[in-house]
């Protein structure tokens, strides 16, 4: 796997009260663990990104204070420490810190300079309690033009195994394609679920309507996914589900749990007037509940609502 060659790693170096930590915490060592394997699977460079994410009237007073640059100073030490781990693995690296929210300065940092993915950690916040929505993550799902990581803290580094959200689109196709590179370079099992429920869509739009009705037949179905994995070297042979009467997002929940998946794939799509629309809101119910790391890709025409 060659696709990414700038990979952009959001830090999370806030801890309580304190504005700045100085140690990584595990959900964004985490992040920054995948993040240099990625790189060295695809001669990659980093950026190490924080942003102290407070608000107007903080951050105004930090600057008119004289703790602005020992906070700045704090921040980009461990930042640097990073860089200095990165390059221990022969990976070129950099890293930046700034004020503003995490997940525009983000975004913003993606438009900019052109990076080809971003890997940000995130808490788990329990089992009654969302992990990415309203989060940093959630936003970067939503509105990043790049594909966007979100990773949990995992005992084994050793990804076991991957679960890819087929929508049969383009956007689908990429969704595969990269989670059976994922597969192929962790040795993973891999798991490929096609959902031909859409019914939460039918009433919005009529061509959108007729699009989702010219179903494919489940032999169709798995003669295509087939057809994409056939190129790749597998270590055990993928498992294709087709489900036509259970709804996507519990079809997919379902599925991690019985098979215990660590990485899911999916593709997200925005439609007009409805910016950062999610495929058939799967995501959206999902996040909620979902407790493994998410990589989630756009389609090839997303344009991001989010501007300088």
């Amino acid at each position: 796997m060659q696709r990414f060659k700038k990979i952009l790693v959001g830090v999370d170096l806030s801890s309580g009260d304190h504005l700045v930590s100085d140690e990584v915490s595990p959900a964004s060592q985490e992040a920054v663990d995948r993040a240099i394997w990625l790189a060295g699977s695809n001669s990659a460079e980093l950026t190490f990104f924080f942003a102290l994410d407070v608000s107007a009237e903080t951050q105004r007073m930090i600057e008119e204070s004289n703790e602005k640059d020992s906070i700045v100073s704090t921040a980009q030490q461990v930042l640097n420490g990073l860089v200095s781990q990165a390059k221990e693995s022969g990976i070129k690296a950099d890293s930046e810190v700034c004020f503003g929210r995490s997940w525009r300065q983000i975004i913003l940092k993606v438009l900019h300079d052109g990076y080809d993915i971003v890997i940000a950690g995130t808490r788990h916040l329990g089992p009654f309690k969302s992990i990415l929505l309203g989060s940093t993550g959630v936003k970067l799902l939503r509105l990043c033009p790049s594909p966007v990581w979100i990773t949990q803290p995992q005992s084994d580094s050793q990804i076991k195994s991957i679960l890819v959200a087929h929508c049969l689109r383009p956007v689908g196709d990429l969704a595969l394609e990269l989670g059976a590179a994922m597969a192929e370079l962790h040795g993973s099992e891999l798991h490929v679920v096609h959902s031909q429920e859409h019914s939460e869509f039918d009433s919005w739009h009529s061509t959108f309507q007729h699009e989702e009705r010219n179903l494919k037949t489940p032999l169709e179905v798995k003669r295509h996914i087939e057809s994409q994995l056939a190129g790749f070297q597998l270590k055990t042979h993928p498992q294709i589900h087709i489900v036509t009467s259970t709804p996507p997002d519990i079809a997919v929940l379902s599925l991690v749990e019985k098979h215990n998946i660590e990485l899911l794939v999916m593709g997200t799509i925005a439609r007009t007037g409805i910016s950062g629309l999610i495929i058939g809101n799967t995501a959206e119910k999902l996040l909620p509940q979902i407790n493994c790391s998410v990589l989630a890709v756009k389609p090839a025409d997303f344009v991001s609502p989010v501007t300088s």
